[in-house]
């Protein structure tokens, strides 16, 4: 089939494009690659711009254009190289071929994110032709544990999302492990929808610029959202802040407040989960998260009061855990005075638990990303690791309906 057909048939299943579209200066995007680009991705991005395909209460596909977001959140270049340097370094996901995405080199090279945070890639070392270049799928949900989570489609751009909405294709991060078959609906979805043109950064500079000043300069949330740029939609739960007090039966400090809102569930460097802040009835949600840590806690301490000295919330001076980490420790604070005073506080799975931090809940994360030293239940990366080519925040979206 050819191109036009191919656009053809796509708009007769969702529709025409949305209105206006930024324009794509083709030449400049295929330069600052250093490849030129498949033929059937251009056509579409140039009708349809960043587009999301399928439903917004469904999985869809959001595909990843050269623009930049009103707020500049969203940058074309920023955004192809966070990605490329963060699915690089989880262990065991990669070969070394795969770690690879500079098209020269015969490597990946990403183009769109499904909604549930999965990535989607050209296989570029198939062929010189771009047009021939097949799909891949990186299946990077941390709830899937998967033996495998690459799966190559073996079809090129357009006719990978034509069958999408057709018959669905396989994605073992999805429940019955089909991506699809996606509800035929189109639309800018909503963080890019006042996008503008984007213009490649020039020759010897990097996106991540920012990042490298943000590894000494600048404190608090503006540094850890310079170190990592937070997700353009955040999943925060359809609660509200007050509900979420009135049940933990405080308030939170304001500097995780502005965290959690920024970046929402996810998981820090493939080690510290943070909860989706304001779902009310998931049992990963931050309210019934707190409760369960608060019941487990409470059990250790009465078993083991020597190795836990801090009383539990809401005891005076309890801990308050909010959040965890792979290896079981509880992360929160000693609730002592008003939440603005608070130090943050550990609950260490594999060492005796220590005297509160100095410092609030984001300055903590901030100085653990920046690859401060370690202390009780927070390791420190050794002298040859590179805080950049360590730190990242993969975002969680919406639980399943099963999970619940």
């Amino acid at each position: 089939m050819e191109i036009t057909a191919r656009v053809a048939a796509f708009t007769d299943l969702v529709g025409p494009p949305p209105d206006p579209v930024p324009a794509v200066d083709w030449t400049a995007v295929e330069a600052w690659l250093e490849t030129p680009l498949p033929a059937d991705y251009k056509a579409l991005v140039s009708a349809y711009g960043p587009a999301e395909i399928g439903a917004p209460d469904a999985t869809s596909v959001r595909l990843h254009t050269p623009c930049v977001s009103a707020d500049g959140r969203y940058e074309y270049a920023a955004w192809v190289l966070e990605t490329h340097r963060h699915s690089a370094i989880r262990p065991g996901m990669f070969t070394r071929e795969r770690r690879r995405f500079l098209p020269d080199e015969g490597g990946l090279l990403a183009f769109a994110t499904t909604s549930g945070g999965d990535h989607l890639f050209w296989d570029t070392s198939v062929s010189k032709d771009p047009d021939a270049w097949p799909v891949v799928l990186l299946t990077t949900s941390v709830a899937v544990g998967v033996a495998e989570p690459w799966v190559a489609y073996e079809l090129p751009f357009l006719e990978l999302l034509l069958t999408a909405l057709g018959t669905g294709v396989p994605n073992p991060g999805e429940p019955g492990g089909l991506l699809g078959p996606l509800p035929p609906a189109v639309r800018t979805w909503p963080p890019l929808t006042a996008a503008t043109p984007w213009t490649p950064p020039a020759r010897g500079t990097y996106a991540d610029a920012r990042q490298h000043a943000a590894l000494t300069e600048g404190e608090g949330l503006e540094a850890v959202a310079a170190l990592i740029p937070p997700p353009l939609a955040p999943h925060l739960g359809k609660g509200t802040w007050e509900q979420v007090f009135e049940r933990l039966g405080t308030r939170l400090p304001a500097d995780f407040v502005a965290l959690s809102e920024r970046y929402g569930a996810g998981n820090w460097s493939w080690w510290l989960d943070m909860p989706a802040p304001l779902d009310l009835d998931h049992r990963l949600g931050l309210a019934a998260g707190v409760e369960e840590m608060l019941e487990g806690y409470r059990s250790l301490r009465e078993a083991h009061p020597q190795y836990y000295p801090m009383p539990a919330w809401p005891e005076p001076r309890g801990f308050l855990p909010v959040a965890s980490t792979i290896d079981g420790d509880m992360i929160g604070w000693c609730a002592e005075g008003e939440p603005e005073q608070w130090r943050v506080a550990v609950n260490p799975r594999h060492v005796d638990q220590g005297p509160p931090l100095e410092g609030n809940f984001t300055g903590t994360l901030l100085n653990w990303l920046r690859g401060g030293p370690g202390n009780a239940g927070l390791y420190g990366l050794r002298k040859d690791q590179d805080p950049l080519e360590e730190m990242f925040f993969e975002p969680f979206g919406p639980p399943r309906p099963d999970d619940r």
